[in-house]
């Protein structure tokens, strides 16, 4: 009789992921089969608990897990993709599941929607790049921006007409775009 005796804290343990290649899974599953056999193990035991944990991992190495984990990281970066720039995906088909479009192997980084993450961000710079600096942007043509109302008030001081009315409508027109 063998003296292999079956780890109690096996669950316990950390897992590893191990890539068998497709071609090998029946010659791994076969060398599985001699855990399989009594006069491996030290006790009855140890049979009983070796079997069971090897018939666990003999289902893993016939399922596809891998295709499970493959395709739920595309659904997680699909997800990212819809938040971050906007990319709407839909499903054609299943199963096998085929979702349009394809994940590209790299991300454009044009904003495909302004209410995504991104899109967000570039209406915001737009916005303040055309508050402040008065430049006409794609979304925001408001103009002059509050630097130049800044430096009318600004030139309207150093001349010698001044029109206190004037300045203060003006200062109320900048103080009204900062609140």
């Amino acid at each position: 009789m063998a003296n292999n005796t079956f780890p109690s804290d096996w669950q316990d343990l950390p897992c590893f992921l191990v890539a068998v290649p497709r071609p090998l899974i029946p010659f791994v599953g076969g060398l599985m089969k001699i855990l399989e056999q009594r006069g491996f193990w030290a006790s009855e035991t140890d049979y009983e608990s070796g079997l069971a944990a090897v018939i666990q991992f003999e289902e893993c190495l016939t399922m596809t897990c891998l295709d499970v984990l493959l395709e739920q990281n595309a659904q997680l970066y699909r997800m990212l993709n819809t938040a971050i720039f906007g990319q709407l995906y839909s499903v054609d088909e299943g199963p096998p599941l085929v979702v349009t479009p394809a994940i590209a192997p790299a991300v454009d980084l044009t904003v495909l929607d302004q209410d995504s993450v991104m899109g967000r961000l570039d209406r915001l710079a737009q916005l303040i790049d055309n508050r402040l600096a008065g430049t006409e942007t794609p979304l925001y043509a408001d103009l002059p921006g509050i630097k130049q109302q800044l430096q009318s008030i600004i030139d309207a001081l150093a001349s010698e007409d001044t029109d206190l009315g004037s300045i203060l409508a003006e200062l109320e027109v900048v103080a009204g775009l900062l609140a």
